[in-house]
């Protein structure tokens, strides 16, 4: 009885979440919150690393998401399949959270990927005892038969992403010195899809177009300090939403909602440990979205076969791990600390071109 009602109270929970997040896509008094489900970490082991992503030792697709410059450093054919639940317990989810893409070497540092995202909540209960502003459901949904029902959420984007790098050397004019440096840039153009509907098969929905750009500077730090015991630096910056991505609802209000322009500054560092056949990754990532949250993370990988990672995302805890299997497979698992449940993230990638 005691978990039924524990579930019962998240499910409210997450009804009141949903409903403020409808209200603020629909009647524009925060875009903050506007197609909320893709600010969902995709990535195991980014969300491992407590949010983020590095173009250091990437085996997976999911570049797209965070710098669509590291589409460019795919250096075969790779697909990525990722389950979470997002919400309430692996086996009894309140929300499911689904991604699959594919990235590839068109040829020697130009890349592509494409990518979909799918996140949904089914039987929403939706009743008349809950504490909620009916005038603003009822102009949403219109239908009141869905008041005392219950209706389904489902929200999807379709990602396509180019990049190209560019390899170049920075001379600083001093005698015997020449820095290689790495300068991927990169492009998304997403397709955003959002749909409520009921019982009664009415559907609304809205759906809107938009592009992110993105940089990485990837250089050895050995070859700056002339001392090769040191690693690999990457510093990336990606502008999401370039031109504030508009979503059209087909409501009779005909409402319209606006993603708003966000900055992602990214770092990295690998540490080589050669003395035990390891390395050590940092990162540290900054978001301008949500009042500049802050990831931190750190990697620990044995050659190319365990990799045990920690991290923390807007200051809740995350953890993972990474197993290589064979030549060609990944499987990677993530865990996030959340009160409205604990999400458990598994990946799968494959390198199609080798397994072929």
């Amino acid at each position: 009885m005691a978990h039924f009602i524990f579930y019962r109270l998240r499910k409210f929970t997450l009804v009141l979440l949903l409903f403020n997040t409808i209200s603020l896509n629909l009647f524009a008094d925060n875009d903050s919150y506007v197609a909320a489900f893709l600010d969902i970490p995709i990535g195991v082991r980014a969300l491992g690393l407590g949010g983020q992503y590095t173009p250091i030792d990437n085996h997976d697709g999911t570049a797209f998401y965070w710098n669509p410059a590291g589409v460019s450093l795919t250096q075969s054919g790779i697909l990525t399949l990722l389950y979470s639940n997002q919400f309430g317990s692996l086996g009894d989810p309140l929300s499911d959270f689904i991604y699959v893409g594919y990235a590839q070497e068109i040829s020697k540092g130009f890349g592509f990927s494409v990518n979909w995202i799918r996140n949904s909540i089914s039987n929403i209960p939706l009743t008349a005892s809950l504490d909620l502003n009916q005038g603003d459901i009822g102009q949403i949904l219109h239908r009141q038969d869905l008041i005392n029902g219950s209706f389904s959420n489902t929200d999807q984007a379709l990602i396509l992403s180019l990049a190209k790098n560019v390899v170049s050397s920075v001379d600083f004019g001093w005698q015997y010195f020449d820095l290689p440096i790495e300068l991927p840039i990169g492009i998304n153009f997403k397709y955003i899809h959002q749909s409520f509907s009921g019982a009664s098969e009415v559907e609304y929905s809205g759906s809107g177009v938009g592009i992110d750009l993105g940089a990485i500077l990837k250089f050895k730090l050995g070859d700056f300090v002339s001392n090769q015991a040191y690693g690999d630096v990457a510093i990336g910056g990606t502008v999401r939403d370039l031109f504030n991505t508009p979503i059209s609802w087909n409501t009779d209000l005909k409402t319209k909602a606006t993603i708003k322009r966000s900055y992602l500054l990214s770092f990295s560092y690998k540490q080589p440990v050669r003395i035990i056949s390891s390395s050590l990754i940092f990162l540290l990532t900054l978001d301008s979205k949500y009042e500049d949250i802050t990831s931190l993370g750190l990697e620990y990988k044995f050659q190319d076969i365990l990799a045990l990672r920690i991290g923390s995302y807007d200051e809740n805890l995350t953890l993972g791990a990474g197993f290589h299997i064979f030549n060609e497979i990944y499987l990677d698992y993530a865990f996030q600390s959340h009160e409205l449940g604990d999400p458990h993230r598994v990946g799968l990638t494959v390198d199609l071109l080798k397994l072929l």
